[in-house]
């Protein structure tokens, strides 16, 4: 590996090196001169490039875990909008580090804390108060059974419940997710035979019944069901338990 990055460096040097030769060959002093700005324009390229590259090598990968479910068919036994869920006793609480006094920052400070029962000022105007409602979202609890489609000895069997996603359509590319997502997992339970719970693993092959819960962005009516850029089937969501 040391060897490499040395050969790597040393050919960095040399092609910079050729560079300002024919620079000033052709050029002359004028090549000299546009030296500096062709080595920053060859940067922003070769940065564009390895970025481009990087994405696609990402994309790829993500890809290949999506074959595991290629094919796959779902069975809805159930599907209903719910309150939001509790949060685990490891989320914080924002609410309560809301109400929390801040600290105190000395006799400054504390003079120009405001009085609670003030009134309002011009930026505490009910456009001002809604800021932050717009992160609201509905959950939808699904009941699902998943069914792989019988996979070749070359393919992946392994796939992962948390990592589903509701589109607002049928997908063609993972690129397409970042725009068409309307939901994304909050949570999922694992039918044991007898009842749902946490599952013993994060990855599963074969036939599972899960139930999953949904953030959904609200107002979204329907939804495809997504493993990556598989599309597994299209659902349609229940009215959801925030006013939109």
């Amino acid at each position: 590996m040391l060897r490499l990055i040395l050969i790597v460096i040393v050919g960095i040097f040399f092609a910079v090196g050729v560079l300002a030769i024919a620079l000033y060959h052709f050029l002359g002093l004028k090549g000299l001169i546009l030296f500096p700005f062709v080595i920053l324009a060859v940067l922003w390229v070769a940065v564009r490039l390895i970025k481009s590259l990087v994405k696609k090598f990402a994309l790829s990968l993500f890809g290949r875990k999506a074959r595991a479910l290629h094919g796959a068919t779902m069975t809805v036994h159930s599907i209903r909008a719910i309150p939001e869920p509790p949060k685990s006793e490891s989320e914080p609480d924002d609410e309560e580090n809301e109400n929390e006094d801040p600290p105190s920052l000395g006799y400054g400070a504390a003079c120009e804390k405001k009085d609670e029962n003030a009134e309002p000022q011009a930026d505490e105007t009910p456009v001002a108060k809604s800021i932050g409602k717009t992160d609201r979202k509905d959950y939808v609890e699904l009941d699902v059974t998943i069914a792989p489609k019988p996979a070749s000895c070359n393919s992946f069997t392994f796939w992962e419940p948390t990592e589903f996603i509701l589109a607002s359509e049928k997908i063609r590319s993972l690129a397409d997710l970042e725009e068409k997502s309307v939901g994304d997992v909050h949570s999922v339970e694992i039918w044991d035979g007898s009842a749902f719970g946490e599952g013993d693993s994060d990855k599963y092959s074969g036939e599972q019944r899960l139930k999953i819960v949904f953030e959904v962005k609200p107002g979204s009516k329907s939804g495809w069901l997504c493993y990556y850029n598989e599309p597994i089937g299209q659902i349609d969501l229940p009215v959801g338990t925030i006013e939109v």
